[in-house]
């Protein structure tokens, strides 16, 4: 357990600072689903109990109906009695267990029950009027067959008028019933039956659970019922521990990735002001030769002094650039920065400043007259422009013309990272280059019995073939020097001989290793 908090602590701690999120955001994006899976899970939960419920009442109510259409049975048999017959009515009744009694009647009074046998009571004992239908059922507070006892009667009269049949169904017995065994969770509290105004049982008790009302499709009869308080919290929960893990997991999904696209947006932004505001400056990494170790050129560098965020790093800056269409700006502002800087050194001729270049600078229309001034401000100064293409990057048809016609003005272009592109040898036969810079991971594989050391060999072989100037990325050790002197490697960049630095350093640099 403590080393799953551990890697739930760091991972908390990576998001966190990658994508700047601030307490605000932290509880938005805990608070947020929290709320929302209570939510959910309530409207869910009460959809579902309402939905149980009234399967309840509408599989009750087709019960209670089939019971008050065996009441017709029960009844016509009782018809068929006299004063005479109540214990074959009593034998009738005893394996019906729904059944409380029935209570034969004439024009007069009551004479027979199948409960109390032969008694005596005033026809007007029972409300309503039994003459008021040949076939009606009701709710009575009480029959004279079960007094105090609230009931469903169904009255049946005989066909000459003078008497009949009422068949009693105990109201709270029936209720009991309907009402699901003690098992937990139990769906329903209470159940309440109405008819014409009357209820069983007679004064309604509910709690503060959810009442649901079903209608019977063939009669009068309604049924509430209250919702177990305990059933509807049983399955809420169920449902809250199911969706919460989701949505927290949606609602971070989602929440960072506005963040990041909020971000990488106002940080498009910023890339704008900052090219205005020159808070994107140059350093620069010596290339140094491999036949004399003093350096012919150097590499140029972006850097961006954020005024809030400090230093920027280029990989998270450059491709906000390229997406946002802002690399052509901040390109053209470092040609401009490297032609300010350089006009302050005093250089040998020939000494070359590479610049990596994107496609995109490759389909403007002016690009020829824009290289052509920045050709003639280098020599101005002793230094030659050097393209540098990544091998990675998408070259068309139109944009390998368009370096040709650059190489015909006296531009120099290398593929940067040689070897790690899929277009390598498609691209060395659309067009002539100057230079090939071989990536790094292939000069760190020297020393090392590594499966991929003989591809640098063939690299530095191709160019010789090819009479292609080779220069070796991310030298580190003597070692890789040395091994890349003897086998004629023209030039080498990395931190053996110096790291990126900025203008003055660079100028102590080179008088100090020139």
């Amino acid at each position: 357990m403590p080393n799953r908090i551990n890697s739930l602590s760091s991972l908390l701690r990576l998001l966190i600072s990658r994508y700047d999120l601030s307490r605000k955001h932290l509880f938005i994006m805990l608070f947020f689903p929290i709320i929302l899976a209570i939510a959910s899970s309530y409207l869910i939960t009460g959809y579902l109990v309402g939905k149980k419920a009234r399967e309840v009442g509408e599989f009750n109510l087709e019960r209670l109906e089939s019971l008050l259409s065996q009441s017709k049975d029960i009844g016509q048999y009782a018809l068929t009695l006299n004063e005479g017959d109540c214990g074959h009515l009593n034998e009738y009744m005893r394996f019906k267990p729904y059944y409380r009694g029935v209570l034969l009647f004439n024009d007069k009074r009551f004479y027979c029950s199948s409960t109390n046998g032969v008694i005596d009571l005033p026809l007007n004992s029972l409300l309503p009027e039994p003459s008021l239908k040949t076939f009606a059922y009701h709710i009575v507070p009480e029959t004279p067959a079960r007094l105090g006892v609230p009931a469903i009667i169904v009255i049946f009269n005989n066909s000459h008028g003078a008497g009949g049949a009422i068949v009693v169904i105990e109201g709270q017995y029936l209720i009991d019933s309907f009402i699901q065994p003690e098992v937990f969770p139990r769906p329903v509290r209470h159940v309440v039956l109405g008819l014409g105004g009357a209820t069983l049982p007679t004064v309604p008790h509910f709690s503060d659970g959810k009442v649901v009302a079903v209608h019977a499709d063939n009669s009068e009869l309604v049924m509430l019922l209250e919702i177990s308080q305990a059933f509807f919290w049983h399955f809420f929960w169920i449902y809250f521990g199911l969706l919460l893990p989701v949505l927290l997991i949606f609602a971070w999904l989602l929440g960072l990735h506005i963040l990041r696209k909020n971000g990488r947006s106002s940080l498009a932004d910023d890339i704008k002001s900052g090219i205005e505001n020159q808070e994107f400056f140059l350093v620069y990494q010596p290339v140094v030769s491999s036949e004399d170790g003093k350096a012919k050129g150097v590499e140029a560098l972006v850097r961006w002094q954020h005024p809030q965020m400090g230093l920027v790093r280029p990989d998270l800056f450059i491709p906000i650039a390229e997406e946002s269409q802002l690399i052509v700006p901040l390109t053209n502002y470092i040609f401009e920065r490297a032609l300010a800087d350089f006009r302050q050194l005093q250089l040998t001729s020939e000494f070359r400043i590479g610049f990596n270049v994107a496609p995109e600078h490759f389909i403007q229309s002016d690009i020829e007259a824009k290289f052509r001034y920045l050709r003639d401000a280098f020599a101005e100064i002793g230094v030659q422009p050097l393209i540098e293409i990544t091998e990675r990057q998408l070259l068309t048809a139109d944009m390998c013309e368009r370096i040709t016609a650059l190489r015909e003005l006296g531009i120099l272009v290398a593929i940067d990272d040689f070897g790690t592109g899929q277009t390598t040898l498609s691209l060395l036969q659309t067009f002539t280059l100057d230079y090939l810079k071989i990536d790094k991971c292939f000069i760190d594989t020297i020393g090392r019995d590594a499966v991929t050391s003989h591809v640098l060999d063939t690299i530095i072989e191709l160019c010789h073939k090819m009479n292609y100037v080779a220069v070796a990325e991310g030298v580190e050790t003597q070692e890789q020097a040395d091994y890349l002197i003897s086998r004629d490697v023209h030039f080498l960049q990395g931190y053996l001989y110096a790291k990126p630095m900025k203008l003055n350093e660079l100028e102590l640099w080179l008088k100090e290793h020139n």
